[in-house]
């Protein structure tokens, strides 16, 4: 009887050990998880305001600065000085996940779309992960990508990302939010989305074939693009045909843009043709009752 006492009581105490362990293993492990990057010229309180917005703090997730030399690296050759700005604002909050995708929302950015990085990140080669591009006031969001990147390799489930992807993606968001700026945001990621699954799975073995790509499928939209846009989109697509991705491993995630934006547009067009019915119907009314 004493033993099977001594017994229990050793069962008893090995378990409130383990227990006592675990909570703090467990965390670490979360907090290490979740990483945030802020505008190294952001003010103290705004970066706590972006805390804040992000839902944490210090001691639950790895913060880091993203400092303007940073985004120079990677926008240097392909975006202006203006569009690159005289400050690193932006800020991100990265968490890769197992499963579910690139889920991307963005705040106080008005440049570029959660689209848009969605199909940035997909070149970078990141698959699942839960991603905010933020700032504390309204900005272009052209550097939201560097701190996303460097979000995303210091975390604890991130890898070194290879450089020529993570510059290819910069390219792919500065052609992208250049287009968006002509034709929308959503229509330019739909494009770059489509022409870019094109050349994922064709691996055309020239520049000429590149080229033929990209004109096959701009030709198949009524947009008005210039020589220079198309210029841009068949160097970014060459770029992207250089780093040899994997189309099944990709096409899925390839083809997650394409039904979003498809189903983000044609309500788009829905809502246009509603609007033009009332306000024909307005109209109709207006004149009758003037009379």
């Amino acid at each position: 009887m004493k033993f099977k006492t001594i017994v229990s009581k050793l069962l008893v105490a090995a378990f409130a050990i383990s227990t006592v362990i675990a909570v703090p293993l467990q965390r670490v492990h979360a907090d290490a998880y979740k990483v945030v990057t802020l505008g190294a010229d952001l003010t103290d309180a705004q970066k706590q305001d972006m805390l804040k917005y992000f839902g944490v703090n210090k001691n639950e997730a790895n913060v880091l600065d993203v400092n303007r030399d940073e985004e120079i690296k990677y926008l240097a050759n392909i975006a202006s000085e203006k569009e690159i700005g005289t400050k690193s604002i932006s800020c991100s909050y990265v968490e890769p996940t197992n499963s579910g995708g690139l889920n991307i929302s963005t705040h106080n950015i008005y440049w570029v779309s959660d689209s848009m990085i969605k199909n940035a990140l997909i070149t970078a080669g990141i698959k699942n992960a839960n991603v905010k591009a933020a700032a504390p006031f309204n900005v272009s969001g052209t550097a939201a990508l560097t701190g996303i990147l460097k979000g995303f390799e210091n975390s604890s489930a991130g890898t070194k990302i290879d450089e020529n992807k993570k510059k290819t993606a910069n390219e792919e968001l500065m052609v992208t939010g250049n287009l968006g700026e002509k034709i929308g945001q959503d229509k330019a990621a739909g494009l770059i989305n489509e022409v870019k699954t094109e050349v994922v799975k064709d691996k055309p073995k020239s520049d000429e074939e590149v080229k033929k790509i990209v004109n096959d499928v701009v030709s198949g939209y009524k947009y008005k693009l210039s020589q220079d846009d198309i210029d841009k989109i068949t160097n970014l697509m060459k770029n992207i045909n250089s780093l040899n991705l994997n189309f099944n491993d990709l096409k899925d995630q390839l083809n997650s843009v394409k039904s979003h934006l498809q189903s983000v547009l044609q309500s788009d067009e829905a809502k246009g043709f509603f609007a033009k019915l009332w306000a024909a119907i307005s109209s109709f009314f207006s004149n009758i009752l003037s009379k």
